[in-house]
C-alpha cells in the first residue's frame, strides 16, 4: 500500500490460506498478498466479474509481516466499497470479517483507508482479469498467466475457488 510501504505479491486466487510458504517482508515492515476472485468459482465464489478477495497481510504463520494497528479507528465498515461489489446480500459482512481478520492489522488509519487502498491496489489487475474473461478464459492458471505476462507477481493460485 503506497503510504504504508506495503510490499505487495499479487494473488490470483487462495492467497497465503492455500500457500504453503511464508512470504518473506525482506526489510519491509509490512507485507501480504492481495486475493483475487477470477468470478468463475462455486457458491460464493461465483461472480459476474473478476473482483477481490481482500488484502491479507502476512503475520503469523503466513509471512514476516508486523502486525499494525489502525492509527485512528477499529470501527468495522459501513458500506460496500466498489471493488467488492459482487451483488452478494452478504458482502457487509464479508468486508466485516476482511477488515477484523486482516485489515486490523495492516498499519491503515481505518477501515475506509483500508478498503480504498485495496480498491485502489486491485484496480489495474482486475481489469487484466476482466479481459482475460472477456476472451473466454476459465482456467486460474491462464488468469494467472496473463497477470505475470502484464507484470504482475503471482505468489500463488487456488484453482478449486477460482481465485
Amino acid at each position: 500500500m503506497n503510504r504504508y510501504r506495503m510490499l505487495l505479491a499479487w494473488l490470483v486466487n487462495g492467497g497465503a490460506h492455500g500457500s504453503t510458504s511464508r512470504l518473506d517482508c525482506g526489510s519491509t515492515a509490512l507485507c501480504g498478498v492481495l486475493a483475487l476472485e477470477t468470478g468463475l468459482g462455486p457458491g460464493r465464489y461465483e461472480h459476474s466479474t473478476p473482483s477481490v478477495h481482500g488484502l491479507w497481510p502476512a503475520t503469523g504463520a503466513y509471512g514476516t509481516s508486523a502486525c499494525r494497528a489502525p492509527s485512528r479507528s477499529d470501527a468495522n465498515p459501513t458500506s460496500p466499497f466498489s471493488c467488492y461489489e459482487t451483488g452478494d446480500s452478504h458482502q457487509i459482512q464479508f468486508e466485516e470479517h476482511e477488515w477484523q481478520k486482516h485489515g486490523r492489522c495492516a498499519g491503515v488509519k481505518d477501515a475506509t483507508d483500508f478498503f480504498s487502498q485495496v480498491c485502489e491496489l486491485s484496480h489495474a489487475p482486475l481489469a487484466v482479469m476482466s479481459t482475460s474473461r472477456m476472451a473466454g478464459r476459465t482456467l486460474v492458471y491462464d488468469f494467472a498467466s496473463d497477470l505475470a505476462g502484464r507484470g504482475f507477481p503471482v505468489y500463488s493460485n487456488d484453482s478449486r475457488h477460482g481465485q
